[in-house]
Parts: structure tokens; sequence; C-alpha cells
């Protein structure tokens, strides 16, 4: 049967018509009852389509954003977007927008934290979240982490959303935790991990090379700043650091290429073309460094320090008037010009104008009258000037303002030692050597004065430890021995002597106080071949060794040294007659008679040579002679040794001629 048309409705018509009807009723309660969720007047369709599925067809609800609030300001994170955190954020989840609009089904987790209740309306702070990360290892790559923290929503059991928290891990985060850490050892264990697991983390790296340039680990800061430039080549203040780490480990070459590249991209850093210039300096490459001073000065022309160095490289460069003109800016624009000053006085000082340095140290006194360095360095310049009172005022003033200076109190001992002042100074140079024990300069100083005024003890403590620094200075080694000796310490002194010879000593005194030393020990062949040495021999020496061989009965030695002495003093009876001695000893009466009668020549009152003629004359068998040689020496000296010969020879020659006349 067909059915009636017109003013009947069919049943497939009747749902869609009651869904509509529905729809604008739940609106228009949804408006009524809950106007937050409509802020514009465009509120978009398909939400209410959603929202009418959730509450009439019982379908899940749809989550649309978190209302939150961060550092005090309200803001939303919608679906999709990801919260970012840093350690110095505070923020609160204050709710949940989804299609349940009273948020009564609606929960929140903050997952990560080890909290397991709502999240809404509780407190997150950045650092905590920051200090978990870092606490735990879970050390993410790069600056952020994600997947360690998320807030998932949650309607009833159903899970609608998943807000992914990103958190931002900073180097102040890796710095401020590592000092949390204890001492620095953990510090650095812990740095390293990091820098480890983040191999393109620069910033985790700089922090680690703080840490070694605060325990002086020069080399291995210097290592990480060239990861850093790996890992950032542009970064113009690794650069800067690297150079700086690069001049203190002496590697200047390398500074300079590190600087030159800064200075190329960074055209306007003053301080890096004043770096350059520094190293250039170091290398003695002073054209160079002037450019790159100049350079700074040109980019920084109120930089007085940078002007001063200019000034002095100008100076090493030997443009002595561009220096002047530098210091010259300085004075008329320093608020403080004594550095200028200063500076231009040690280049007149170095040039030899020392009247020029004088007003110059002036002008610095004048406003820094307690700058002992100033009152030194005029003291030098009034010395150089022959004006020897003013010197040493200013070298007293420079003393007594810096008592403990040792370049100050060295100079002020020289000063006195050139006017014969010794005791004063010894006192100065030992004040220099309590403030500084190793200046060997003032040691050697001390040890000479204290030599030279035979106060041998003092001096032999001061070579000992002049010997250690300079362990191959003979001289050193030859004083010491002579120190030793006027000691009585014979051994000791020997030993010096020869360790100076060793080390190439030619001093002929050596020889013979090292000859003498050994004839104190009983040593007299060491001392004999030390004698032989001498060269030119005197007539002591000769007599010496002259005199040893006679002993040995070594004749011909003995006599080949009195011919030597013979020939020092040709007209000296005593020559002559000691070489008669050695002939006569030697078993030849003739050259013996020869040599006495030379003698005798030069000296007729000489009992002794009178007596020894006498033995010469007896041993050859000319008694008569003999007879008149011993009646001399009788008559010179009553009690010459030759005296009980004169009967005995008389009787013998009554007894030669009564046999003579007895056979006529």
């Amino acid at each position: 049967m067909r059915q009636p048309t017109g003013h009947t409705i069919g049943f497939g018509k009747i749902i869609p018509a009651v869904a509509a009807g529905t729809v604008a009723l739940v609106l228009f309660f949804l408006v009524v009852f809950y106007p937050q969720a409509f802020r514009t007047a465009g509120f978009y369709f398909q939400r209410g389509v959603n929202t009418f599925s959730y509450y009439v067809l019982g379908a899940a609800p749809h989550f649309y954003y978190l209302e939150m609030e961060k550092n005090a300001d309200d803001f939303r994170v919608k679906a999709g977007e990801t919260l970012q955190v840093t350690y110095r954020d505070e923020f609160v989840i204050k709710s949940a927008a989804s299609d349940d609009l009273s948020g009564k089904s609606v929960t929140v987790i903050m997952e990560g934290t080890g909290g397991k209740g709502n999240a809404i309306g509780v407190l997150f702070r950045g650092i905590e979240l920051v200090d978990n990360l870092l606490t735990s290892g879970v050390i993410p790559k790069g600056t952020e982490a994600a997947g360690v923290y998320q807030i998932v929503v949650y309607a009833a059991r159903d899970k609608i959303a998943v807000v992914p928290v990103h958190v931002v891990i900073t180097p102040q985060d890796w710095l401020r935790f590592a000092k949390n850490r204890g001492n620095s050892r953990e510090q650095e264990e812990y740095l390293k991990k990091v820098a480890a697991r983040n191999r393109e983390d620069a910033g985790v790296r700089k922090i680690l090379a703080g840490l070694y340039l605060q325990q002086n680990r020069i080399e291995e800061a210097a290592k990480l700043y060239e990861e850093i430039l790996r890992i950032s080549p542009g970064d113009v203040l690794a650069m800067k650091e690297l150079a700086r780490l690069r001049v203190q480990l002496g590697q200047d070459d390398r500074a300079i290429d590190l600087l030159s590249r800064l200075t190329g991209v960074q055209t306007e850093d003053a301080e890096a073309h004043a770096m350059l210039g520094a190293a250039y300096g170091r290398k003695n490459l002073w054209p160079q460094a002037v450019e790159s001073y100049a350079r700074a000065v040109k980019i920084d022309p109120e930089n007085a320090p940078v002007r001063l160095l200019l000034a002095q490289a100008y100076e090493k460069s030997r443009r002595n008037d561009a220096a002047v003109e530098q210091y010259r800016w300085v004075i008329s624009h320093s608020p403080d010009a004594a550095p200028a000053w200063r500076a231009m006085g040690d280049m007149h000082l170095r040039s030899g104008q020392y009247a020029q340095a004088i007003e110059s140290y002036t002008r610095v006194l004048a406003g820094h009258p307690k700058d002992a360095a100033a009152h030194a360095n005029l003291a030098t310049a009034y010395a150089a000037l022959g004006k020897a009172k003013e010197e040493m005022e200013h070298l007293q003033k420079a003393a007594a303002l810096s008592p403990n200076e040792p370049v100050i109190r060295f100079n002020l001992a020289a000063a006195y030692e050139k006017r014969q002042r010794t005791p004063e100074a010894i006192r100065e140079y030992a004040r220099v050597l309590k403030s500084n024990p190793d200046d060997a300069d003032a040691l050697a100083r001390l040890a000479d004065l204290t030599y030279q005024s035979k106060q041998y003890d003092q001096a032999v403590r001061h070579y000992e430890k002049l010997s250690r620094i300079h362990p191959r200075q003979a001289s050193v080694f030859a004083r010491l021995g002579f120190a030793r000796g006027e000691l009585k310490q014979y051994a000791a002194s020997a030993e010096d002597y020869e360790k100076a010879l060793r080390l190439g000593a030619k001093d002929q005194t050596l020889y013979y106080n090292l000859a003498y030393t050994y004839t104190k020990l009983g040593r007299e062949k060491d001392a004999v071949r030390y004698y032989e040495k001498i060269s030119p021999q005197n007539k002591k020496t000769l007599s010496i060794l002259a005199d040893h061989y006679l002993k040995e009965k070594q004749y011909a030695q003995a006599i080949k040294n009195y011919q030597k002495i013979l020939k020092l003093e040709p007209k000296k009876a005593s020559s002559w007659a000691a070489l008669g001695y050695a002939w006569l000893a030697s078993g030849n009466p003739d050259k013996a008679i020869e040599n006495y009668l030379q003698a005798l020549k030069y000296e007729r009152e000489d009992d002794e040579i009178y007596a020894n003629l006498g033995i010469a004359y007896e041993k050859k068998g000319l008694y008569p002679e003999a007879l008149k040689a011993y009646r001399s020496a009788y008559e010179i000296n009553p009690e010459t040794r030759v005296a009980s010969r004169i009967p005995r020879l008389r009787i013998q020659l009554l007894h030669k001629k009564d046999s003579r006349g007895s056979e006529s």
C-alpha cells in the first residue's frame, strides 16, 4: 500500500530532526552554563559536534589544550605542541580543555617525575627537572631532553593526549651541577662523561676547560678548546682563549696563526690585534708587532695601555721618535701619566740618554714619590753621569721603600762595593740572598768579598753553594781551594785545586798552591809534579825542585834546575855556589871548584863558599889550596863548620913535607 503524502512525516526524517534539535539544545545549554568554553563568536563547529558526540552519543572526549601558567604568565599548550622548559622556569597546569567541559573525568599526569597523582594545580620547577635528568644519567644529545618527561591527559581511564616536554640543558646547568658534585676531581669526571656522551656539545667542553684553567692544567684546556673549534669553527671567543693558552705554553707560532685567522674575521677586535702584536713581540718580529698594535690603536684610540705597547714596539724597531710620540700622547690624555714617563725613562736609560732619563723618572716621582723602582733607575742614571752622591741617595730611598726587593738591594750593595765600603756591601748582598736564595750573582759577590776580606770560613760556605750552582766553573773551585788551605783543610783544598785544573784552569799560581798543599800533606812527589808545571819558573820554585832532586840523589835534574837559577841571577854568588854544591855532590869536584871560584868573584865574605871550596879541593887532593880555603872561612867565621879540618890538614901537609925530605 502506498503511503499518504503532504502532511505525513516519514520515520526516516524524524531522527535527523531530533538530532538537530538536540544539538541546538546542547549548544544553548553550553553557552548558558559554560560560557568560558566559547571565547569567540566563531567557535569551531567541529568542537560542538565532538561535544555532542561525547555527551549524547558516549564517544571518547577530544583534547584541545592545556591551560597553564609559567613564570606568572598564562598561556596555552595546544594539541600537537610541545612544552619547552629551562632550569629557570616554574609552571603550573591549571586545566586541560576537552569535550568534558566540567573536567570531572579528566586527569593530568606528569610522567618522568616519579609522581602518580593528578598534576593539575601542582607547581613544577625547571631546575628540578634538569637536575633529575643530570642525576639519573639520562644525558640527552644536543641541548634538549625529549621523551623523558611528558604530560599525559586521561579521560576516565582512556589516554586522550600526550604533550611532549623538552627540557633545555644549558652549559650553565652542567657547570652548576658539576659544582655540586663535591670535589674538583668528581666534577671533572662528571663533565668528562658528559662530554663523551655529547660529542658535539661545545658548552660542556667550555666548562671543563674552565675547570682545567682553574687547576692550571693549560695543555688539557688547550685540547678542549681545539675540540670546541672543531665543533664550532667560527667561535671567536674559543679562538681567543686558545690563542691565550698557546702563548702560555710558549707556542707563539700557533698563537699567531689563530690570531691571524681571528683578526681576519673580527677585523674590528682591538683586543685580538693587540694580542697578535704581543705574540709577534715575543718572537722579536717587531715590524709585525708595530703593525698589529697600530691597528688596535686605530680601532680603540683611547686605549692607553695598548699605546704603551705600541711605543715599546717602536722602540724595539729603533724608531724612538715614534715611541716618544706615543708616550707623549699617553702623558697628555691619560689620568695617570706615570707609566708613560717611566717607560720613556727606561728607553732613555737603555739608549744612554741619562739626562732625559733623569727628567722622566723625576716626573714619575713628582706624582708617585714612593715609587721605589723610579728611585732605583734614577740612581742608575746618576751613576752613569758620575754623580755619586745622588746615586747613593736614591738607592737608599729605593731600599727604604722596598726593603725586600733583591734587585734594589743588589744595586745598593754594588754601590757600596764600588766605594770600597766592604762591610756594608757584604751586608746588602746577604740581604739579597735572604730575599732570593737563588741569586747566583749576589752569592758570587758575597763569596768574593768575604774571600778578599780573609773571612775564609764564610767564603768557604758561600763558594760551596756557588759550586753547586756552577759545577763547571774552575775559578770557584780555585778560590774554594785557597780558602780551605788558609783554614788548614789541606786534603779538601787539594781536591778543589785538582777539580779546578780538570775544568781548564790555567793559572800558574794554582800549580804552586796545589804543590804547596801537597807538601803540607807530605806528598812530596805530587808537589814536585806540580812545581814542574809552573811556567815560567822563578828562583823559588827552581830551588824547591833542585833541592828535592838533590835530596833524592837525582843529580842531573838538580844541576839542571840550579843552572836555570844561574841564568836568572848570573851575578849572584848564591847561584854559583848552589850549582857548585850540586856538582860536588854528584862527584865532580872540578866543576864544583869552578863554580865556587865564580861565586867568590861576587861575594868574598861568605864563609860557606870557602868551606865548600876547601872540601872540593880536598877531594881533589889539593891540600894546600884546601887549607887556604879553610883558613879563609875561619877568618870570616871562627865557628865555621870546617874549623876542625884546619889542624888535621896542617898535620897531613907536614907529614907530606917530611916524607919528601927523607926521600931526598
